[in-house]
């Protein structure tokens, strides 16, 4: 047991005891302070890509440069340390378990909606940790600050053997040395020392002259001016402890922030510091400035890669469009209703033109996935498929009746083809490929009447919509059309929808009855075999000109059914209410805001360190009281006072040399100043950007309906253009096609798909913007998985005080000082001096 006692006593306790205390104090703090380590500790999750499997305190040795490790083991002709390889290597720092645990389809494809995202990027953002690290090392310090006011014990002991030989004073004398003592540091800066040693000498040389004795030494020093005092003293403890409040605020806040940046792209501002300002940089003009068509600027994270993909969707429907288009400018110049070519290659290079931008953006957009799984804490090489619902509404045209549509134009292709050598077999075929279309374009009607049904259930919302828009529109005088909010204009669209939409049934059908009647006729005419009394049936041209001429109407009316489902989709398309007005956003970002807490603090962080710097200007006025208590040399327990000593006194030092403390002190009363600008710069960007964010809200909520019309008149002109490719027939006349036909509809499709992306654009960034919002303000709530809680619309608040700006009482940023606020300072040009409380001249100096 002693063996084992001495052991323990030489090596100390193992690393794993030190980082648990560690672990248990850095905890305890933060509990104290109102906040948590992410997952309750400082480690990486398991199922992260960043956990260490092996053991923290003894780690094997990661791959190193091979040049560089020979330095290891051989500097300078010295040998190194041999026992670097003695907990093992690896081959890899990555954990080779996570992949395990992504969240993957039935395929074993890594998908990710918003929720997954966010709970992926907590696990394995390095960012994320790194600042959950940072929180970690600011308890750290406050546990240290904390120390050096405990007790503290240290205690030893020391053997020496010491020979002389006979011309020094011949002499061998073995010394052993046992010591203890406790240092304490009191809050007024007093230092208090005690300690007990105990001396044993044997002299081998001599003859009974062994010494044995025991001493009890105390020494006490108490600064009554300079490095006294409590504002002196307790100022590095108590900075330490209001480090670690504001560190446990702007973890909360970057945990809000955290879901921002994954979600929207935006800098939403730092995380935990070891610094004395926390959080003094706020955000920033965290919404960007108002630009673009749309107003704002484009969603970046999550929300900007589901943009992308509609963005993308919208190109496809776009290069289909373009091709069906392209398809009926060959088959009206083949007909002799174009006299030149130049439509057709006009269509041709539009489609060309678009099928590279296609390209190029999901070249682009796999770029920005890329970025993405980086900053998520995933590797760019993994297969990720991003995959959510949200912005289904915005696919105005489903991809399923893309994929009709572009059977059909492939089936018109193979007819005109095959026009000069037509042939039963490929006329039944074609025929036949014509019919199977039927089974999906039934769905897409009454997908169509769905939402037609579901835009006539949500009127009242739109039409109140248009309401406010108008009264936002008429506060900010601005030139806009009147019939982006005119009601009236909304309902004839809508009766126009309700009129349309069975119009295209009933054409379907009736082409439908003309396949059904043309089958029927060609079956009697098989029947009626070679009969001579019987009616001679149509040709094979002519069959096969019914058939081009059916699947050419087949076309326009899926043109059509798409493009009038497109404006009913658009139509039900709504945005939650921003109802709240700057001021009162202003108010409860003062009393929500962390970071504002953090910069009220900080000011005050400042401001103290005058007292801090002006207590090293007195002279040094100390107190000093120590001695020792002896034991006599026969009884190493039996104090006496024969062999005592007490010592006090004072000790003085005049203040002639204190430059370098004159120049703290003054650096320190411009550090206040500074402050003091800072911290209204800080509530000045704080309310510039809440004002800019609001602003680019309401400009959003016009711009929505602004856009909202710019893609009615696309689809517009589609239909105009549509209708000057194919004109009706006229009596006597040969139907020919207007000469910009091509043009016309080139543009039309090209309009209609910058109306749609912009529509989207405005969209997305005014979700972006509620999220901004809500995270200005400091009302942000996140569930436990780190996703935002939607407050659904936010409005003003109802309590009149709460929206009183100018006073901040009454917000309750800063709470009321007994006996009213201190005096300030008044003008030196009407000062009076018998009211004066300050030892500094009023006047300013003259230079």
């Amino acid at each position: 047991m002693l063996i084992a006692c001495c052991a323990l006593l030489l090596v100390g306790c193992s690393r794993r005891w030190y980082r648990q205390q560690a672990d248990e104090d850095a905890n305890c703090l933060i509990q104290q302070k109102g906040g948590h380590l992410h997952g309750g500790s400082v480690y990486v999750a398991p199922d992260s890509r960043m956990f260490d499997p092996f053991s923290i305190d003894r780690s094997p040795m990661p791959p190193d440069d091979p040049k560089s490790h020979q330095y290891m083991h051989c500097v300078d002709g010295m040998h190194g340390w041999k026992h670097w390889h003695r907990n093992g290597d690896v081959s890899s720092i990555e954990s080779p378990y996570w992949l395990a645990s992504l969240p993957k389809d039935e395929t074993g494809n890594v998908v990710l909606n918003l929720r997954d995202a966010v709970g992926v990027a907590r696990i394995n953002s390095r960012d994320y940790q790194q600042n959950v690290e940072t929180l970690y090392r600011s308890a750290l310090n406050v546990s240290f600050e904390r120390f050096r006011f405990d007790h503290q014990f240290f205690s030893g002991t020391r053997t020496f053997e010491e020979f002389r030989g006979t011309d020094v004073g011949a002499s061998s004398v073995l010394t052993q040395t046992s010591f203890g003592s406790v240092r304490k540091l009191s809050a007024t800066g007093g230092e208090l020392v005690v300690g007990f040693a105990n001396s044993l000498v044997w002299d081998f040389w001599g003859s009974d002259s062994d010494l044995f004795t025991s001493t009890i030494d105390f020494s006490l020093v108490q600064p009554l001016l300079r490095y006294g005092g409590r504002a002196r003293v307790l100022e590095q403890l108590t900075q330490s402890e209001r480090n670690l409040l504001a560190n446990v605020r702007q973890m909360q806040q970057y945990r809000q922030g955290f879901y921002v940046d994954i979600v929207t792209g935006r800098n939403s501002g730092p995380g935990p510091s070891l610094a004395t300002n926390v959080g003094q940089a706020g955000l920033g003009l965290i919404a960007g400035v108002p630009s673009g068509r749309s107003g704002a600027a484009d969603a970046g994270g999550y929300m900007g890669l589901l943009q992308d993909q509609q963005q993308i969707r919208n190109q496809a429907t776009n290069i289909t469009a373009l091709r069906d288009s392209l398809a009926q400018l060959e088959a009206a110049f083949e007909a002799n209703r174009i006299n030149s070519r130049l439509q057709v290659d006009q269509a041709r290079q539009a489609l060309l033109n678009a099928q590279s931008s296609l390209l190029a953006a999901k070249a682009a957009y796999q770029t920005r996935v890329d970025s993405f799984k980086v900053d998520l804490g995933l590797p760019p090489t993994l297969p990720v498929e991003i995959r959510d619902e949200l912005l289904d509404r915005f696919t105005l045209i489903d991809p399923k009746l893309t994929e009709i549509q572009d059977e059909l134009a492939e089936i018109l292709l193979e007819i005109r083809s095959k026009r000069e050598n037509p042939t039963e077999e490929s006329l039944e075929t074609a025929r036949g490929k014509i019919l199977a279309l039927n089974a999906g374009i039934d769905p897409q009607l009454e997908s169509a009447l769905s939402d037609l049904a579901a835009l006539e259930k949500h009127l009242p919302e739109r039409r109140k919509q248009l309401r406010q828009v108008k009264m936002q529109i008429d506060e900010l005088h601005a030139d806009v059309d009147s019939r982006v909010y005119d009601e009236q204009v909304l309902m004839k669209r809508i009766d126009f929808l309700k009129k349309r939409l069975p119009t295209i049934a009933r054409d379907l059908q009736q082409l439908r009855q003309e396949y059904a009647q043309s089958q029927q006729q060609l079956t009697l005419q098989a029947a009626d075999g070679d009969d001579a009394e019987s009616p001679a049936g149509p040709t094979l041209q002519e069959q096969w000109k019914t058939l081009n001429d059916r699947a050419g109407r087949l076309s326009d009316l899926l043109l059509e059914l798409s493009l009038v489902h497109a404006e009913t989709r658009l139509q039900g398309i709504t945005l939650l209410p921003l109802e709240i007005e700057p001021f009162e956003a202003l108010s409860y970002a003062r009393t929500n805001r962390l970071d504002w807490m953090n910069a009220r603090a900080n000011l005050v962080d400042v401001w103290r360190k005058i007292e801090f710097f002006a207590n090293a200007l007195q002279s040094d006025l100390d107190v000093v009281v120590n001695g020792e208590l002896g034991t006599d040399p026969d009884n190493i327990v039996q104090f006496t006072p024969d062999r005592s000593r007490v010592r006090f006194g004072v000790q003085f030092d005049t203040p002639t040399a204190r430059l370098v403390e004159r120049n703290q002190y003054r650096e320190a009363l411009l550090n206040y100043q500074q402050a003091r600008r800072n911290y209204m710069l800080f509530e000045d960007r704080v309310s510039l950007s809440l004002r800019n964010t609001l602003r680019i809200a309401a400009l959003s909520r016009i711009n929505l309906e602004v856009r909202r019309t710019a893609v009615q008149v696309a689809i517009a002109q589609v239909d105009i253009a549509r209708l000057k490719l194919n004109p009706p027939l006229r009596p006597n006349q040969q139907s020919t096609t207007s000469p910009t036909a091509a043009r016309d509809l080139v543009s039309a499709l090209s309009d209609l798909l910058d109306a749609q992306n912009d529509f989207l654009n405005v969209w997305v960034n005014y979700e972006v913007l509620r999220v901004l919002l809500d995270f200005e303000m400091g009302t942000m709530q996140l569930d436990p998985t780190g996703v935002w809680i939607d407050p659904g619309p936010i409005e003003a608040p109802t309590d009149a005080a709460l929206a009183d700006d100018t006073s901040l009482l009454e917000s309750g940023a800063v709470a009321p000082i007994v006996g009213g606020l201190p005096e300030r300072l008044p003008m030196p040009a009407t000062a009076p001096t018998n009211q004066i409380n300050s030892a500094e001249p009023l006047r300013v100096p003259s230079p």
